[in-house]
């Protein structure tokens, strides 16, 4: 009995998304015409294969920003339905509430898939810079 819980627990901890390596996909994290659109990747694995199936919550400051559709991800960056390992390129807008020039802030993200099971939150640190230098 105690055999077959134990298995069954170490079963269940394997099935959720993994990402890992957040980062700018440039030298500079923000767009040249959109300094509020951040330009990042992140690496991503899922052994149920339903990645896809699920959702991707942008954070800024650990507060959600916007929740988009992996499937429109996926099918943007010609991605296969039930790929289990890969590389998102993600354009978050960010929210610029009670932050100002300078200010340093997180940005996370953190995946469900298909199955309702929820990744990690790996995160950024960057820093407020509007105008130019």
């Amino acid at each position: 009995m105690r055999l077959g819980l134990l298995l069954l627990l170490l079963a269940a901890c394997g099935k959720g998304p993994h990402l890992t390596n957040l980062r700018c996909r440039a030298a500079a994290c923000q767009g040249n015409e959109d300094p509020l659109k951040l330009l990042l990747a992140v690496d991503f694995s899922d052994d149920t294969g339903t990645l896809d199936k699920g959702a991707l919550d942008l954070r800024v400051n650990g507060g959600s920003q916007q929740t988009v559709s992996l499937a429109d991800i996926f099918a943007a960056q010609s991605i296969a339905p039930g790929t289990k390992k890969g590389t998102l390129q993600i354009d978050d807008d960010i929210s610029l509430d009670r932050m100002s020039q300078g200010q340093q802030f997180s940005v996370s993200v953190v995946a469900t898939n298909g199955q309702g099971h929820e990744s990690n939150e790996p995160n950024l640190t960057l820093k407020l810079t509007l105008g130019g230098p």
